[in-house]
């Protein structure tokens, strides 16, 4: 379900007897994306060091670090708010560190070297990125939201005659700290979709995330929850613009977009429509839990170790959500984790955790409790989509792709039928397109790290199916 921002907590040795290289860099090919991350080493005071980092395809420059210890040969690098980590090994000429990334259960190789100025990484050109003059009004613009008192940045496009008024459509980004265009792997899904819609008479809202872009806000302090009190803004806002039909206003999610369109949906019958894209349809553990397997299994971990794992997963979600602190989460997941390894074969143990000795224990747990305490993932992991999909009685187009490997298709799309027909909804689409993963891209390994490999943003067949769709029942 998350699209995986890449968010980092750090580890790497160094030989003491030598002064590590200043700047590092490394391609991180995971489960999350394909990014070139930057490490920043200097010496401190007292024999200390600090540390910050660049990711250059997020824009993102001195992101510091809360923690940076040198001790022996291991050098310890902490990000505390990102739950991620590194163990790395520095090779003997120095100019290598060999080393697993983990976060949140997933661990993955990610190898440090010298950085190199003026390298230059391929971007794979994505053609369907739309490009200005375009054959449509399109305004940015930031307002501020009457309920919430938040700043909101925004692109509002709509067709070119000033005197109709057009339906509107307010896309509603996945997880993770999104900006208005859904950025990801320089591609830029809601711009494409904006493009398309407004080519075909609707007006188009898009909105930077809270924290993102030109909205303010706290990202990391909110939940689904708040994120629909958003979209409630945007669309008091959008009603009074003269551009708009305030009779004709729908929703468009993407991911967890799609879980919180339902939820605005269900307390405002005014919503005339409804589209749901790679949407959760079933309890998130159950979400989660099929989406770790998948994403394991596309990185070529065993069948057999992904099914003793996954148990061990599931066991942590509900330990943590439960626990009343987050120390009390701490101790508990230790504990089930120290059980877990002392019956479990020790290669399972290694390939899913990177857990070899008792002092992983800390490293693999730390973060993974880090990471699921936040406010965000407590009210995600209790939310049930069921509940709001059982109200809808708007049209409701559901799609997703056969390849997905966060939102799985098949599971996630019966549950938001089920659902739909438990609310005596006679207006919904369910569709699968064959082929396609959770960007609704045509893959080939259909792993996340694939995403910014391919040159289409949104396959074309989609676009279009949204289209007649929106023509026959919008």
């Amino acid at each position: 379900m998350k699209k995986y921002v890449i968010l980092f907590l750090l580890i790497a040795a160094f030989c003491q007897a030598q002064t590590p290289v200043s700047k590092w860099s490394g391609i991180l090919n995971a489960g999350g994306r394909k990014v070139e991350l930057i490490l920043q080493l200097q010496p401190d005071t007292n024999a200390t060091y600090k540390s910050s980092w660049e990711i250059p395809a997020q824009k993102v420059k001195g992101l510091t670090s809360t923690k940076t210890e040198l001790k022996g040969n291991v050098l310890a690098i902490e990000i505390k708010w990102i739950a991620a980590t590194f163990n790395g090994t520095l090779s003997a000429d120095g100019k290598k560190i060999e080393g697993s990334w983990g976060q949140s259960g997933y661990n993955f190789p990610l190898v440090l070297e010298p950085y190199v100025e003026g390298k230059v990484i391929p971007v794979v050109v994505k053609p369907q990125t739309p490009k200005a003059p375009f054959p449509y009004e399109s305004t940015d613009f930031v307002y501020q939201g009457l309920k919430t008192k938040l700043t909101y940045g925004a692109t509002l496009t709509y067709p070119k005659e000033a005197s109709k008024k057009y339906p509107l459509i307010v896309l509603i980004t996945g997880s993770g700290a999104q900006d208005r265009d859904e950025t990801i792997m320089e591609h830029k899904p809601f711009a494409v979709l904006a493009d398309f819609l407004t080519k075909n008479g609707y007006a188009v809202m898009r909105v930077d995330d809270r924290g993102v872009g030109k909205s303010n806000g706290v990202f990391q302090a909110s939940t689904s929850a708040d994120f629909a009190l958003d979209v409630e803004e945007h669309l008091n806002y959008a009603k009074k613009l003269p551009q708009i039909d305030s009779t004709k206003m729908g929703l468009l999610g993407h991911s967890e977009g799609g879980l919180i369109a339902p939820l605005v949906a269900a307390r405002n019958k005014s919503i005339a429509f409804v589209i749901l894209m790679a949407a959760p349809g079933v309890a998130i553990p159950e979400l989660m839990a099929a989406q770790n397997e998948m994403v394991l299994k596309s990185v070529g971990v065993s069948t057999e170790a992904i099914q003793a794992y996954i148990p061990l997963y599931k066991q942590l979600m509900t330990t943590i959500n439960e626990a009343t602190s987050k120390s009390e989460a701490t101790t508990k997941a230790t504990e089930l984790v120290q059980n877990w390894v002392a019956n479990t074969d020790k290669t399972i143990v290694k390939n899913t955790t990177n857990i070899s000795a008792e002092t992983d224990i800390a490293t693999f747990v730390n973060p993974f409790v880090e990471s699921l305490s936040s406010k965000w993932w407590k009210y995600f992991v209790s939310y049930r989509p069921a509940v709001a999909l059982e109200q809808l009685t708007c049209p409701v187009l559901a799609m997703n792709g056969s390849k997905d490997i966060q939102v799985t298709a098949d599971t996630n799309l019966q549950g938001i039928q089920a659902a739909l027909k438990k609310a005596k909804n006679k207006r919904f689409d369910i569709h699968r397109f064959d082929g396609l993963n959770h960007l609704f891209q045509k893959c080939k390994t259909c792993d996340v790290a694939e995403y910014g490999d391919l040159e289409t943003t949104i396959e074309p067949e989609v676009l279009e199916y949204i289209k007649y769709w929106l023509l026959l029942r919008a």
